[in-house]
């Protein structure tokens, strides 16, 4: 299932929000366009709340490329590193444990490999 959506790291604008080359400098994102696809079941994505930006650099978010949501897996849970924030606290970087999406796959839970062996 693929979707299309406002660009977040642009806000549907189509120019570089820093205008780090010039104020007229398409967004690295959706290439001018606005909009940008998905696929798949998104979330907003949690570690740049998203907006598509990276939270600590002038950069687009490293977990969902500036598009303000991620791919996740049908059955997830909660991530119990950084507890769905999609990152650890006092760090600059996504939790290692989801990627920065802030849910992991039941199948790759302990619960969920208890399920399976059942």
């Amino acid at each position: 299932m693929n979707r299309t959506i406002k660009c977040a790291f642009c806000n549907g604008k189509g120019l570089d929000p820093f205008k780090i080359l010039s104020p007229l400098s398409s967004c690295q994102t959706c290439v001018g366009k606005g909009t940008v696809e998905v696929h798949g079941k998104t979330v907003s994505c949690p570690y740049c709340t998203g907006d598509g930006k990276d939270p600590h650099h002038r950069l687009t978010c490293p977990v969902c490329w500036g598009k303000g949501e991620v791919t996740v897996a049908t059955a997830t849970e909660t991530c119990p590193k950084c507890k769905g924030s999609g990152n650890i606290h006092g760090s600059t970087l996504p939790c290692i444990k989801c990627a920065g999406k802030g849910l992991i796959s039941t199948e790759n839970s302990p619960l969920g490999r208890q399920k399976k062996k059942d």
